[in-house]
């Protein structure tokens, strides 16, 4: 995580400075700055690594639920608020929803207006992270680390080692929030520091510096974290705490707009959505902190039974803050993307045409497998439409081939290995993440079908142009009815490849069985073809290297068909597992059909 690694270094260098520097303190003894910092800073970095460990594994339990969540949840804004706040619940981070939902808007698999109640849910799920940390449980912290080591070391089932992994990382979040404890309670009694954190009475430099901290370190947990820690020593007051906490829902904004760089405007929409909500929230109670404070202290101490807990305070602060502003904002979510899409208006292109390039990988959630499969299927798909293009062009230039024709034709192709290049780096990055059973099988079948399409794609732009271009050059036409023929053939190869990708894409058994059944059709038709183009043959030598030509185009065509039908058996064999995977057996991945099954 690269805020671990900056607060590492930054501990590093308060070390090599500290040691060497001790703090007169106010009974007359002294702060040892250098190790105070390695407590502090150390502490936060295990904080931070915990809440990783945690999140990533939670990420990876709740699989396909995130799927679920963001396709029948996001139907209306209420629902799409309650899907936001449920996956932030479940991966344990607001910027992880955030990212994720920009990825899915920038997709297309979710409407924009929809996107934005979705972001105001994920603030809500966010304040669980703040109750957990208000637990005083740093006592028991060992024992988490010690059950959850003990969970993953002990091997068996794969859902049983994640939720080790969970509880760790749950163990060093809680083992951080003591050592910053710890390493700050010298700081009680340090006038300067004191003095320092009187200054934080002003909400509005409160709520910069926190603001800054939150999209340094790119996690709003770790300055709630501190907030609570500092709050327990009794070095920041309820109001200062909740200054602070309006800051870091302003900070965490800063990871959405770091992820639309170079994506599309609904991408930028969604993140200007994020930033407007959690802005406009801020400034809306800024004014009332004071009574917010207060109205907030009543209701802990009510529910602690009079007893006063400002950890406990602040945690509530911040649930209650979010919780309002989306009850409060929710209603308005259908203006508020008008506004944005008059701010950020899409640009307008009349008849588009196909770009190679990658539209749906978006790197930062290869992390959260079943969201990245899920992206790297639509990647598949999207490389489907552009061989689509490559094949249909094909198809035009043998029936009336032109240099031009051709040229373009070869150009498409090069778009096309550079794209099935970046699924290729996209798929080893979701690789490295924990992946169960039914996701390594979908994501192998998935790289499949994008192999069959490049194949494909090779095919008609290098073997076949290259046999056009031949007869082009003997200045050999075929006869009409042997052009016909072929064309025939071509047509029919081309159709099974777009029933083939309809079949993958919409996840239809019927229309794969439906491609390999017309097995028997084409074969007939091939036989027919060479039968024909047999008959052409002239008696000089131009005409015997047309004759070998035109074979080779036609077996390159049988080719394409086949391509068409291991498409279809991958469609299958995902059909298959995914009926499978209810045993949570570790199955074999589907081995692809050779061109003859």
């Amino acid at each position: 995580m690269s805020g671990v690694l900056r607060l590492s270094l930054l501990g590093l260098l308060f070390v090599l400075l500290g040691h060497s520097t001790a703090l007169a303190a106010e009974d007359g003894g002294t702060l040892q700055a250098g190790w105070m910092a390695v407590g502090l800073v150390g502490g936060l970095a295990l904080f931070l690594y915990g809440m990783d460990h945690l999140a990533s594994a939670l990420k990876t339990l709740a699989g396909a639920r995130l799927r679920f969540i963001l396709s029948k949840m996001t139907r209306n804004r209420f629902m799409a608020a309650v899907s936001g706040a449920l996956i932030t619940g479940l991966v344990q981070s607001s910027s992880v929803t955030t990212v994720l939902v920009v990825g899915f808007v920038s997709a297309g698999l979710m409407p924009f207006a929809q996107s934005i109640a979705v972001i105001m849910g994920a603030n809500v799920g966010s304040t669980l992270t703040a109750q957990i940390i208000a637990f005083k449980v740093e006592a028991i912290a060992p024992l988490f680390i010690a059950i959850g080591f003990g969970m993953m070391m002990m091997g068996g089932r794969k859902r049983f080692a994640l939720a080790g992994k969970a509880i760790l990382g749950m163990g060093m979040l809680f083992f951080g929030m003591g050592m910053m404890s710890e390493a700050m309670e010298p700081l009680r009694t340090y006038p300067p520091f004191i003095d320092l954190m009187a200054q934080m009475r002003n909400p509005v430099l409160a709520i910069i510096v926190a603001a800054a901290f939150t999209a340094l370190v790119q996690s709003s947990a770790a300055t709630t974290g501190i907030v609570i820690v500092l709050a327990g020593q009794g070095l920041v007051s309820l109001d200062g705490g909740i200054a602070l906490i309006f800051g870091a829902n302003i900070g965490t904004c800063f990871t959405a707009l770091l992820v639309t760089i170079g994506k599309g405007r609904d991408a930028l929409r969604t993140a200007i959505g994020h930033v407007l909500f959690n802005i406009g929230g801020v400034l809306l109670w800024l004014p009332f902190i004071p009574q917010f404070a207060e109205f907030v202290s009543d209701i802990t101490n009510v529910s602690n039974g009079g007893g006063a807990d400002i950890a406990r305070e602040i945690a509530n602060a911040h649930s209650i803050f979010n919780i309002a502003n989306v009850i409060l904002m929710i209603g308005f979510v259908p203006w508020i993307a008008r506004l944005i899409e008059k701010i950020v208006p899409l640009e307008t292109v009349i008849d588009p045409p196909l770009d190679p390039s990658p539209k749906y990988l978006m790197h930062e959630v290869t992390n959260t497998p079943a969201a990245a499969i899920a992206l790297l299927r639509n990647e598949v798909i999207h490389m489907g439409d552009i061989v689509t293009d490559v094949v249909r062009r094909g198809q035009e230039a043998m029936r009336n081939p032109t240099t031009k024709k051709l040229t373009k034709i070869s150009e498409l192709d090069d778009g096309v290995d550079d794209l099935q290049d970046a699924i290729a780096l996209f798929a080893g990055k979701i690789r490295r993440s924990d992946l169960l059973p039914k996701e390594h099988h979908r994501l192998q079948n998935d790289l499949a079908v994008s192999n069959h399409l490049e194949a494909a794609s090779d095919l008609v732009a290098e073997e076949m142009v290259g046999l056009v271009s031949e007869l082009m050059e003997l200045r050999q036409i075929s006869s009409e009815e042997s052009r016909a023929q072929m064309a025939e053939l071509f047509v029919m190869a081309e159709d099974c490849l777009k029933q083939a990708l309809t079949a993958y894409s919409a996840e239809d058994r019927e229309a794969a069985l439906a491609v390999l059944s017309r097995k028997e059709e084409f074969n007939e038709k091939l036989d027919l073809t060479l039968r024909r183009i047999s008959d052409a043959i002239g008696p000089r030598d131009v005409d015997i290297r047309s004759y070998r030509i035109t074979v080779a185009l036609v077996e390159r065509m049988n080719r394409l068909f086949e391509r068409a039908r291991r498409i279809a058996h991958v469609t299958i064999a995902n059909l298959d597992e995914r009926e499978a995977a209810g045993s949570e057996e570790t199955i074999p991945p589907a081995e692809m059909p050779s061109p003859q099954s």
